[in-house]
């Protein structure tokens, strides 16, 4: 019967060699009886049908911790067939035959496959023998545009005794590549992890699993600080199982990875990623994780993430403890973005398991040309409320508790401390309620304090609330009856001014004292206030040497004196720690103009200013045309809370960058076409030896032989004259012309200045003549 790549053959008897070829067939030999898929290179290959499988008797499980499976019994006879491994098979699926272990002489036909990639099929593997089981699945699926399909899987594995799984060696390893439609290059992941129950080390230390994982052309979604604790990676570190969520099938956790609004793993042209990390135990007492990831391509991103847990104690059912942490630590050096993050899982406790725990302490940076450059934020508990917090920083959950006693008596703590480029806050609130029947009772206790700087600007706020309630129904009405005495405190300035507020059960009063309060950030500062902000006068504006500089004038400070450079070329800038509106680059006419933007004093609400640069070289006293040069303009992002031009109390986002500077390179060296008049001046100290008969006559030849220029000689100056092996040369000829009383002249045994200039000092290759030559060779003249 003819199929896609070939035939299938049935015989009930064996076939003799002429009766497989007058069937159509080519084959070598003699065929058994059977079943065969015919193969166009001549081969033949047995066809058994997909086996079904039942649950193992033994109980064992997988690396995923279900029920392993096993082949059921069916009849099978191993087939004989001359020169055919007995591994090779042609499994029968829904679009045609998957050919395992395929001989050679099939050519490339291990799949045959006709239908559409779907998704919906899929071949299993299946392997038990004792030490070693394997299970696991490979999928065809759909993909979105520019890629036609996804084929991937996962296989699981564990190695070693027992019928739990969870001893000797386990482990998953799950991958897939991503097939382009046109004009791009496919994408592929994969990663796996190797862990061991109960570890491989010394109680001290003892490693319980490593992983490994690598993306090419794709990107892996670095997780946020609360998103580790269902990051699949670093889950996979401590149960392979994880790593696919709530999935068991391994066909849906590869979904789980790469599909969703916001998959873990996307497809993503010119994009590298690698990671490794290690589940570890320290001391028997903490059990953690930790992994490193890079993610290359339009922004590199180094990433350090892991977690940590420790109970006490660490055996037994009753725990009194319980903590557990994500760490997250993420550089962006192109960006210019540090971020350092903690935070406790939900399942952390104290005391009690219904003492819960939770809060995230983070700390961030921004610098380079990152928009908000120059800015930072350390917070642990996040922010005071009266802050207005800006939006590139990371939001971090309350420090504190929540403890249920019983249902009765619950106690909330929250604390919070931050520390930002312009203030300073601190605080938290003490909660204790009572419940029981018709009597209700509270305690509750707050602390906010907020100080910012430049300008000055503080906020302390406290308050303390003690109360009672009760209900009681007398016939049909029910009456309740509450009482509630509290003091509460705001002070805030300058100018200084505050509230304080009394209530005592029915009755309550305020009183205000001092002056209203005002806006926080509406103080202007003065010009000698501000200007303590600024930086040093040396380093608000700088003249900055660059490639070509030999010598400085003076060392301690290149802004004075006059520069030595090289006739080759020469490179110079400028850089300011204040906006510049307008450079001036001066020409012999008109000045040549690189324009920036308008800026303000944030703190004095100061807005529209300009600062005005210009840039003027001389050259023995004549104005050098720097129209000619070529510059560029450097563009650096400035503190928005020191220039921010928006006037208003709370700075602008910093969207924008300020013009600082400019590098300028001279024009290439115009070494022209002659050396220009030579007069008899420069030929006089130049003697002759040996003396010679002038005048010559044509039939006298030269004594040496005419010069040539081999090219590469100036390159080989600058790379050898200053060698070790020439040093130690020269101070032997030096030592021995002193011995002979000869004077050196001053000449120095290192030549590092002469290496570096050789290639402006000649202006062509030298020309040479052989050393030990005597006359010319015969012909030439």
């Amino acid at each position: 019967m003819p199929v896609p790549g070939g035939c299938v053959l049935a015989t009930l008897t064996d076939l003799a060699a002429d009766e497989v070829e007058a069937l159509g067939v080519r084959c070598a030999g003699p065929l058994p009886a059977g079943v065969w898929l015919a193969l166009p290179g001549g081969s033949v290959v047995p066809v058994t049908a997909p086996r079904p499988t039942v649950p193992d008797a033994s109980g064992a499980t997988d690396g995923l911790g279900r029920p392993r499976t096993v082949p059921a019994p069916v009849p099978y006879t191993q087939h004989t067939y001359p020169g055919l491994s007995p591994r090779s098979r042609a499994v029968p699926t829904e679009d045609g035959f998957a050919v395992l272990n395929p001989p050679r002489a099939a050519g490339p036909v291990p799949w045959l496959p006709g239908g559409v990639l779907d998704g919906r099929n899929s071949i299993e593997f299946v392997y038990k023998k004792v030490p070693l089981a394997i299970t696991g699945a490979l999928q065809v699926q759909p993909a979105k545009d520019p890629y036609r399909a996804v084929v991937g899987g996962l296989l699981t594995f564990a190695f070693g005794g027992g019928t739990s799984g969870k001893r000797g060696l386990y482990g998953m390893g799950t991958g897939a590549v991503v097939f382009p439609r046109a004009d791009t290059d496919a994408s592929l992941f994969g990663f796996a992890v190797l862990g061991a129950e109960p570890g491989i080390g010394i109680p001290a230390f003892r490693l319980r699993g490593i992983a490994a994982g690598l993306g090419w052309n794709s990107r892996l979604r670095t997780p946020d600080v609360g998103d580790l604790a269902t990051f699949p990676f670093l889950q996979a570190l401590d149960d392979p199982a994880a790593i696919g969520g709530d999935e068991t099938d391994p066909v849906g956790i590869l979904t789980t990875l790469t599909g969703g609004s916001n998959p873990w793993i996307t497809a993503r042209q010119g994009e590298l990623w690698v990671t490794a990390g290690i589940a570890f135990t320290i001391g028997e007492l903490i059990d953690g994780s930790a992994m490193a990831l890079v993610q290359t391509g339009s922004d590199l991103t180094i990433a350090l993430l892991g977690k940590a847990g420790t109970s006490f104690p660490k055996s037994g059912d009753k725990k009194y403890a319980r903590i557990d942490a994500g760490l997250q630590l993420v550089i962006k050096p192109n960006s210019g973005e540090l971020t350092l993050a903690t935070v406790l899982d939900p399942s952390s406790f104290v005391i009690d398991e219904n003492c819960k725990l939770r809060g995230g302490v983070g700390l961030k940076i921004w610098f380079g040309d990152h928009p908000n450059a120059g800015d930072f934020v350390f917070s642990a508990g996040g922010y005071n409320s009266k802050y207005k917090t800006p939006a590139h920083y990371p939001q971090l959950p309350r420090i504190g508790f929540d403890w249920s006693l019983g249902g009765k008596v619950t106690i909330t703590g929250n604390a919070y401390f931050a520390l930002t480029s312009r203030a300073a806050m601190a605080g938290g609130d003490l909660d204790v309620r009572y419940k029981a029947g018709i009597i209700k009772a509270w305690c509750t206790a707050t602390v906010d304090v907020l100080i910012e700087w430049n300008p000055f600007y503080f906020d302390l706020g406290m308050s303390l609330s003690i109360g009672v309630e009760g209900s009681v129904k007398v016939l049909f009405v029910r009456i309740t009856v509450r009482i509630e005495v509290g003091v509460s405190l705001n002070i805030w300035g300058p100018p200084t001014g505050g509230t304080a507020r009394v209530k005592v059960w029915f009755i309550s009063f305020t009183i205000d004292f001092g002056k209203s309060r005002s806006r926080s950030g509406d103080k202007e500062l003065n010009w000698s206030e501000t200007r303590r902000m600024l930086p040093e006068p040396g380093a608000r504006a700088r003249l900055r040497p660059g490639d070509g500089l030999i010598t400085e004038g003076d060392t301690n400070n290149p802004g004075r004196g006059d520069w030595l450079v090289k006739a080759s070329g020469f490179t110079f800038g400028t850089d300011t720690q204040v906006p510049l509106t307008r450079i001036e680059l001066a020409t012999p006419e008109s000045d040549e103009v690189i324009n920036g933007r308008s800026f303000g004093i944030h703190p004095m609400r100061v807005t529209g200013l300009s600062v005005r640069q210009r840039i003027q070289v001389t050259l023995e006293g004549k104005r050098v045309d720097l129209t000619k040069w070529k510059s560029v303009p450097q563009y650096t992002a400035l503190p928005p809370q020191l220039w921010d031009d928006s006037g208003a109390p709370e700075h602008g986002q910093g969207l924008e960058k300020h013009l600082t500077g400019v590098t300028l390179t001279s024009p290439d060296t115009d070494y022209g076409t002659s050396t220009g008049y030579i007069g008899e001046e420069s030929f006089k100290f130049d003697p002759i030896r040996p003396d010679g008969v002038a005048p010559l006559s044509t039939d006298d030849r030269p004594l040496i032989p005419g010069a040539t220029r081999p090219g590469g000689v100036v390159g080989r100056i600058a790379a050898t004259v200053d060698t070790p092996g020439r040093r130690e040369a020269r101070s032997k000829v030096h030592t021995l012309m002193n011995t002979l009383g000869l004077t050196t002249g001053g000449a120095q045994t290192d030549l590092p200045g002469y290496a570096e200039t050789v290639t402006s000092l000649f202006t062509a290759e030298p020309l040479l003549i052989a050393a030990g030559a005597t006359h010319a060779p015969e012909g030439e003249i």
